[in-house]
C-alpha cells in the first residue's frame, strides 16, 4: 500500500470487502495510458466510491459480468463526454486560454470523479509518470480550474478531512450520513 493511500484508508476506515483484482491494462486500451498506482490501490480496496452521497469517483466496472475487455468503457464515455464540454467551456471562456488538452489528447485532462455541483475530479496527465499527475480540479459551473500539487488520494483525504480549502463546497455532507459507501457489487 502507497502511503497516499494509506492516509486515505485511515480516514475512511476498513472497506468492509475483499481487495478485488483488477486486469488494469483495459485501462491503457481503452484510455491510452496506465493510471495512478493510489487510484487503482483505491479501486481494488474499496470499489467504486461514493463520498457523501455526492461525490463519486468513476471506476471501472467489477461486476463479475462484465467482460475485462468492456470494464473501462465507462470510464472511456467519461472523459468523452468530459473532452467535449472542455472544448466548449473554452469557447465560452477564451480569455482563460487553453491550460489543458481535453481528451483524448496526449498530456490531456483525465476524470475520475464528479460530483451534484458539476465539479470535475481530473489528472494533469502531461507529466510521463502517472505517480506525478497533480489533480486538477475544474468548476465547470464557473471560470476556475483548481490545481492540486499531490496525487488523487491526497486530494481526497485533504477534501474529506476538511483540510482543503473548498472542501464544504465539494461534497455535500447533508446529502447522506455516512462518510463513504461503495457502488460497486
Amino acid at each position: 500500500m502507497t502511503s497516499a493511500i494509506g492516509r486515505l484508508a485511515e480516514v475512511m476506515g476498513d472497506p468492509g470487502r475483499e481487495p478485488v483484482e483488477v486486469r488494469w491494462a483495459g485501462a491503457v486500451e481503452k484510455l491510452g495510458v496506465q493510471l495512478p498506482s493510489d487510484f487503482r490501490e483505491l479501486v481494488e480496496r474499496y470499489g467504486r466510491v461514493q463520498y457523501h452521497g455526492d461525490l463519486v469517483v468513476v471506476a471501472p466496472s467489477l461486476r463479475p459480468d462484465v467482460p475485462d475487455g468492456e470494464r473501462f468503457n465507462g470510464l472511456h464515455r467519461f472523459n468523452q463526454d468530459l473532452g467535449e464540454m472542455l472544448e466548449q467551456w473554452y469557447e465560452w471562456y477564451p480569455e482563460l486560454g487553453r491550460p489543458y488538452e481535453p481528451f483524448p489528447a496526449p498530456g490531456c485532462l483525465i476524470g475520475w470523479a464528479n460530483n451534484t455541483s458539476n465539479d470535475y475530479f481530473c489528472w494533469d496527465t502531461s507529466a510521463a509518470d502517472p505517480d506525478q499527475w497533480p489533480v486538477v480540479l475544474w468548476r465547470y459551473g464557473g471560470d476556475e480550474m483548481n490545481r492540486f500539487d499531490g496525487g488523487m488520494a491526497d486530494f481526497l483525504a485533504a477534501v474529506l478531512t476538511g483540510d482543503y480549502p473548498d472542501a464544504e463546497e465539494l461534497i455535500d455532507r447533508s446529502m447522506g450520513p455516512a462518510m463513504w459507501r461503495s457502488l460497486s457489487p
